[in-house]
């Protein structure tokens, strides 16, 4: 359960426009997440393994342009988002894992942390944000599954990316603020 979930709702209750910084901030994770894993996927002989991260690759894609047509919807230019130091942490861990088990493991705890982050928004979206939020976490929720069959072992990997992704929500949600 996110730390800061009651916080994140009162923030997004206030001014229900920010949650188009919220897909905007997603959609450059997304698109962070496009270019790490999109580099890793020639890095790995194996057929199923290969086809797991070109599918994450794939809908990150897709879940980018969705949020990021929220965000503009929303009159927030979702490419000028700039990510604070604690979200850009996130990014610089991926970049250097070299195992593919300690990949798969970050990737399913962020995946993890992602869907407390969509639960909390669905509480507070409507319409055309609530179906793309739906959309994302059906996508998120078998993305997780699917990881799941992978994973060899729990990992520490998927408690690091935990703990990265909730020191940036402790920094995240006030930026929506200003």
């Amino acid at each position: 359960m996110l730390d800061n979930r009651e916080e994140l709702l009162d923030v997004l209750a206030d001014d229900p426009r920010r949650i188009g910084k919220v897909f905007a901030r997603h959609a450059y994770g997304m698109r962070r997440w496009v270019d790490l894993f999109s580099a890793r996927v020639p890095l790995t002989d194996d057929p199923d393994a290969k086809q797991l991260l070109a599918e994450i690759v794939a809908a990150n894609a897709r879940h980018m342009n969705l949020f990021r047509a929220r965000a503009i919807a929303h009159g927030v230019e979702p490419d000028a988002y700039v990510a604070p130091p604690e979200g850009e942490a996130i990014y610089e861990r991926i970049e250097v894992i070299e195992n593919f088990d300690e990949l798969v493991a970050y990737a399913a705890g962020s995946l993890d942390h992602f869907g407390q982050l969509l639960d909390t928004y669905a509480a507070r979206a409507t319409g055309e944000d609530a179906v793309t939020i739906a959309i994302v976490t059906a996508d998120n929720d078998l993305a997780r599954e699917r990881l799941a069959t992978v994973m060899s072992r729990p990992h520490s990997a998927a408690f690091d990316a935990h703990e990265l992704y909730r020191l940036r929500e402790l920094v995240e949600t006030g930026l929506y603020v200003g």
